[in-house]
């Protein structure tokens, strides 16, 4: 869930060529909890930040159903994601490519 056109669209692409099935992208807090709500997924990579809005009610909602997460976050303070979301991981903006697939096969236990 990206809220960054392009980014989202250059996510998605290196995410497919990985071999993973995506969803979205949503680019509202609204449209991920939609998602995150109707959709059956391994895990959900979500931008902290969607147009000013944080995406936690979308978090809420995977954690829920007990699905991984990953945070993607340009945002200063990742600790607090750490420790507010001790189960999914976080990673910052600028991610390198080797990193976000190690981090997406770990969420869907593929390591």
């Amino acid at each position: 869930m990206e809220d960054d056109v392009i980014f989202a669209l250059d996510m998605m692409g290196i995410l497919s060529l990985a071999g993973a099935d995506v969803i979205g992208p949503a680019r509202s807090v609204k449209r991920a909890v939609e998602l995150a709500g109707e959709e059956d997924l391994d895990c959900g990579v979500l931008d902290v930040r969607l147009n000013d809005e944080l995406v936690f009610q979308a978090a809420t909602v995977l954690h829920q159903k007990g699905v991984s997460i990953i945070f993607h976050t340009g945002q200063v303070g990742s600790e607090a994601i750490r420790r507010d979301w001790p189960a999914a991981q976080v990673i910052v903006k600028p991610v390198p490519l080797r990193t976000l697939l190690q981090a997406l096969a770990e969420a869907c236990g593929k390591a």
